[in-house]
This record gives C-alpha cells, structure tokens and sequence, in this order.
C-alpha cells in the first residue's frame, strides 16, 4: 500500500505540473497505442500478448533540434502462448500491469522523424498467469519485483503540428523475476520484458 500511494502522490504532482508548464514553453499531450509484448525466460517466443498504453507527456525544446520529454502512463506486458501436444490444446497467459515514468531525449530530423532514446521506471500494480486449469497461485505473483528499469528507443513521425505515430522498443535492464530457486545461467539471471509499441501521440494546441 505504501507504495500505491507514493505512485499516487507522483501522479497528482505530474498532473499539477502538467497544467502548469504550458506557461514556461513546454508542449503536452496524451499517448495511445497497442503493446506487442513477449517475456525473456518463460520458454515461449514470439510477440504474441496485446496489452493497451494510455498516458500523458510533457515535452520542451532544447538546443537546435534536440528535446526532451517525460511521461506517466499504464501500460499492460507479460506473454502468451498457445501450447499444443497430441491429447490436448492448452495456454499460458501472463499479464503484468504498469505505471511507468518514462524519460527519453530525441532529435528531430528535417524529413519529419525524430530518433527517440531513454530509460523508463515501472511499477508493477498487478501480476497474473493463468492456463486451462485457472489461475496461478499468489506466490508465483508475488515472486515478480514490484519495480522495473527499462531501457527505450525508437522513432516518430511528425504527420501535422498535433499528430505523430510512433515505434517504440523497451527491454528490462534487470530481471523483472528471478529463475526458481534463484538460478542463472551465466548472464542471464531471471525474466525480462521484451515490448513492440505502436504509439499513437497527441498534441494540445
């Protein structure tokens, strides 16, 4: 619980900063857009769990073509997968739910695109996983570290004053959950979240 509220508390600052910026030169808008998402280390592969984003940003200008800009949004990751065998049909589902505090600089070329590279602090509000049989027990959830770094980069189009679309690719730096029993395999120590966004961003004129 303490650490709902300091999540809260940061949100509330962010919001009365947000209105406050716009008299300082920053720019502001909201993000949408679509999570294609796969987790390093549960033996599944592919890009195959949608999770939504939704957030806000504040943006200003730094010198020549650079800029920063900071965020807070929800973002859901976490896997699936079907599993086949010859007597049955089963699925591993993992969702794992987010508010991030993402923090990137970019540089905007001529053409309209922008390069875009940050880190990113999560903090993990819910943990599920599930198959055919239900639920996975508490545990399993608990086991998952409630914050997460990730590391960013990507590119925007600048399509008008007020819209721009977005690519994005984000990998934990560390394990989101460590291996049973705490097993490692040289480098690798444990889980981490691998992220497609498909970011749709917005504007306030």
């Amino acid at each position: 619980m303490k650490h709902h509220r300091l999540f809260i508390i940061a949100l509330v600052a962010l919001q009365l900063s947000f209105v406050d910026t716009f008299a300082q030169g920053f720019k502001g808008g909201v993000t949408l857009g679509v999570a294609a998402t796969q987790v390093d280390g549960d033996t599944y592969g592919g890009f195959d769990k949608a999770g939504p984003i939704l957030g806000f940003w504040v943006e200003r200008n730094l010198v020549a073509n650079w800029f920063w800009r900071a965020n807070f949004r929800f973002i859901q990751k976490g896997s699936f997968a079907k599993i086949k065998d010859s007597d049955m049909t089963d699925f591993y589902r993992m969702k794992l739910n987010y508010f991030e505090l993402p923090f990137t600089f970019g540089y905007q070329f001529v053409n309209g695109f922008s390069a875009i590279a940050g880190t990113s602090v999560g903090y993990l509000t819910k943990a599920t996983e599930e198959n055919s049989l239900g639920t996975f027990p508490d545990s399993d959830a608990f086991s998952f570290r409630k914050f997460e770094i990730a590391a960013l980069a990507g590119m925007e189009y600048n399509y008008s004053e007020n819209w721009r679309f977005g690519l994005m690719l984000s990998y934990s730096i560390i394990p989101i959950r460590p291996y049973n029993d705490n097993i490692s395999y040289r480098m690798d120590t444990g889980q981490r979240n691998r992220v497609i966004e498909f970011l749709v961003v917005y504007r306030f004129q």
